[in-house]
């Protein structure tokens, strides 16, 4: 298998049979084998039961049923994990990225690069990665997407990395690698409603800050210095005071507000600290990323008696075929 091509899905009813189209297209102009992986993230609509019958009518799809919604950097995985090619792309199953673009993965995966990713073009740097790369200690491509392709050696090494809190763009990063980037237009949603919610970005915001970086805990240790020096200062104020005599009016407003203040304080440090601790509090449990329950397709049976994470029976090394 040269490449296998790796689709989370949840609730993409609607996209899957012209996501198969495009696919089936690109992959004609593939030379050596090709697979389209599609890992069903517990969609509560059609989305497994279109994915069977491709299944059935297309030898290359292979479909890793999950037991419930794991969320969709844990689908991702399970599709990288499951994935058995020389080189894995991976792309979401709404159309906005673009499928012909696997041909320019090819090409450069071919030139010697171990990584290539998609960033979009022609839109202004958010914000959110300008802040991210200020406190990571690697640095995520500006307007990545997971939209990208990876060569045998990086996929082994992502699978080594065994954290539950996945900020997977900045796991990839970690991991280094000779990579390089190719411009793409965000296209517009094929069909359906966008199933990535706001709330969840802001988690994976958080996410990429407390998994990559201990500035937070540091931003805390500062916060209390300010805290205790401004206590000095006032202190020292209070003091000279007293000893030249000056009145000094009790105040109620400025008495709640130090309080307050202090309070204020205390709790950000250890909502800080907490976050850190409720993430090592997961690790070690040592749950799995996720649960399959089903493995679809040509073939699910070689697959089942894979070991699961260790990847200990799968090539480490491959090089693009000349």
């Amino acid at each position: 298998m040269r490449i296998s091509v790796v689709i989370p899905c949840f609730n993409e009813s609607q996209n899957i049979a012209e996501l198969h189209r495009r696919l089936v297209v690109v992959a004609a102009g593939i030379d050596g084998g090709v697979e389209f992986v599609f890992v069903d993230d517990g969609s509560s609509d059609d989305t497994l039961l279109k994915l069977k019958a491709l299944a059935r009518q297309d030898e290359r799809v292979r479909v890793v049923v999950l037991s419930r919604n794991f969320g969709h950097q844990a689908a991702l995985s399970a599709g990288i994990e499951h994935a058995v090619g020389a080189a894995v792309v991976v792309l979401d199953a709404d159309l906005q990225h673009p499928p012909e673009l696997i041909h320019k993965f090819i090409q450069k995966w071919e030139d010697g690069f171990d990584l290539v990713y998609a960033y979009r073009e022609g839109i202004r740097p958010r914000i959110g990665y300008r802040l991210i790369n200020a406190v990571m200690k690697v640095q995520v491509p500006v307007e990545s997407a997971d939209f990208r392709l990876m060569d045998r050696r990086v996929v082994e090494a992502f699978r080594q990395m065994p954290e539950r809190a996945r900020f997977i763009r900045g796991m990839i990063s970690w991991l280094g690698f000779r990579q390089i980037g190719i411009g793409y237009q965000d296209d517009d949603r094929f069909a359906g409603r966008r199933s990535y919610t706001v709330r969840q970005t802001a988690g994976m915001a958080i996410t990429a800050f407390l998994s990559f970086s201990s500035i937070p805990l540091r931003i805390t240790s500062i916060l209390g210095l300010l805290t205790l020096g401004l206590g000095l200062v006032y202190a020292i104020y209070i003091l000279v005071a007293f000893l030249s005599g000056k009145q000094i009016e009790p105040g109620w407003t400025g008495l709640m507000m130090t309080m307050l203040i202090l309070g204020g304080v205390q709790l950000l440090c250890l909502g800080v600290m907490a976050e850190y601790i409720g993430r090592i509090f997961e690790e070690v449990k040592r749950r799995p990323l996720y649960v399959v329950r089903e493995l679809v397709g040509h073939h699910a049976q070689d697959e089942a008696q894979r070991p699961g994470k260790s990847g200990a029976d799968t090539p480490t090394s491959t090089s693009p075929p000349a």
